[in-house]
């Protein structure tokens, strides 16, 4: 490779970048917004206890917001919300992969189409996996209702213990709120600049910097090292094992994961089945809470491996119905 072709990889990975931050940040400025206002509101745990609960969890989870898994996951800790439940945020949950796909589908309308498909297929998936899950796990794992029976307590026993009640609730709701990847809960009080200027933007410059090094990455070898043709032929090759690699990908709890994914998907090196694998199983932060703060690590192990199954599974299927088609 030549210094000119190195420097020209370069520069055309950073415009690429340079490109769609305004969008990001755009994208990431309507994030707060809505994050406010369900901090003020409080719904997302009022939706997650209805007999619904797994598609309005998948609708919330969508949201590139990584905070939401991890609230969900802490109610699920304190046996709020069903399994399915959790399982539904989780596979809807796409962290950062969104706001990628969305800022290149503008530059590209092209991409709409795999865009749209993509998040339609996991949306679909996670509501359908979250409301058989709570079918078969309801009556092995009886929810918590003891913020009603609290409730009604306090309208017997007068001001006091209604007092004292609150304060336990205000106590709880804050251990249920959790910090997202940037190390801020959901209704920290922020003045108006950090929530609408500072934090948009700094975490914009975060998620394109991870896609700054993913392109370059990818663009060093598809056209420096390797060549278009070998790549081409290996990723076709290796369809099938393309699941497992972003499963273990999808692993990992950290916003790169999903940057990681979803621009390789956006730069075609990814099936749509592969694509699907990965971000149906980065849940964000939620997973690194589940194993962190459980008290039964093996349950916890067990969920993972389930949604790593159902995840394979969904990868797999979608791979071969595109092959066939």
């Amino acid at each position: 490779m030549t210094i000119d072709l190195f420097l020209e990889i370069l520069l055309d990975s950073f415009i690429d970048t340079i490109k769609i931050l305004p969008i990001i940040f755009l994208v990431y400025l309507l994030i707060e917004f809505i994050e406010a206002r369900e901090s003020e509101q409080g719904s997302f745990k009022k939706l997650l206890t209805k007999k619904s609960a797994p598609l309005f969890g998948a609708l919330i989870g969508i949201i590139p917001q990584c905070g939401f898994s991890v609230v969900a996951t802490r109610l699920y800790q304190k046996k709020y919300i069903l399994l399915g439940t959790l399982i539904a945020v989780y596979f809807a949950t796409s962290d950062e992969a969104l706001p990628i796909m969305f800022s290149n589908a503008v530059q590209n309308p092209a991409l709409w189409i795999n865009f749209i498909l993509l998040i339609a297929i996991k949306l679909v998936y996670a509501i359908a996996v979250g409301f058989i899950i709570n079918l078969v796990v309801k009556r092995s794992e009886p929810l918590n209702h003891k913020d009603e029976h609290a409730h009604e307590h306090t309208h017997k026993h007068g001001e006091h213990e209604h007092e004292h009640d609150e304060h336990e609730h205000d106590e709880h709701e804050h251990d249920i709120a959790a910090k997202g990847c940037c190390r801020h809960g959901i209704g920290d009080k922020r003045s108006t600049f950090k929530k609408l200027v500072l934090h948009p933007l700094l975490h914009s410059a975060k998620i394109c910097l991870y896609i700054f090094i993913v392109t370059f990455a990818f663009g060093f070898i598809f056209n420096g090292l390797i060549g278009k043709e070998k790549v081409e032929a290996f990723l076709s090759a290796t369809l099938f094992l393309q699941p497992l690699f972003t499963a273990v990908v999808g692993l990992i709890p950290n916003c790169a994961s999903s940057v990681v994914i979803a621009q390789l998907y956006v730069d075609g090196a990814l099936s749509l089945g592969g694509a699907i694998t990965g971000l149906t199983l980065n849940s964000g932060l939620g997973v690194a809470v589940l194993l962190k703060d459980s008290k039964n690590v093996k349950k916890s192990l067990i969920i993972l491996a389930v949604m790593l199954v159902l995840s394979l599974f969904i990868g797999y299927l979608v791979t071969a119905v595109s092959v066939l088609l």
